[in-house]
Order: C-alpha cells, then sequence, then structure tokens
C-alpha cells in the first residue's frame, strides 16, 4: 500500500485523486473505502495494480535476475 502512495504522491496525486482519476479513466469505482480496504489488505488484483501504474505513468517491467 504505501508503494502505491508513494508513486501517487511523486505524480501529485492523493489517494483519493488517484481514485478519482481511475473512475474517470479506467471506469473503477470511486469508492474510497473499498479502494483503501483492497490495499490495506493486500487484496487488490495484479490487473488493478497494471491499470494504477498505467494512470499514473508508469509501466510494470519484470526482469530476470538469475542472469
Amino acid at each position: 500500500m504505501n508503494f502505491i502512495k508513494i508513486l501517487s504522491t511523486y505524480r501529485g496525486l492523493s489517494l483519493r485523486k488517484l481514485i478519482a482519476k481511475l473512475s474517470s479513466e479506467k471506469n473503477y469505482s470511486d469508492c474510497y473505502p473499498s479502494f483503501y480496504t483492497k490495499l490495506k489488505n493486500g487484496t487488490i488484483k495484479f490487473s488493478e495494480i497494471k491499470d494504477i501504474a498505467d494512470t499514473l505513468g508508469y509501466e510494470i517491467v519484470f526482469k530476470d535476475i538469475r542472469a
């Protein structure tokens, strides 16, 4: 959860503003308590994390660290 808060802060957004942006761009529910609970409990889906990254202008990269 802190990671998402940090990334949104870097972009100048509070979690509430991030949720509003997700709601307008990705048709997410704008229910802050529900979103916050998912973050707090670690029950957020990867697809939602991907949408958050996209909305904030980040890309998720998987890198093989065994090489």
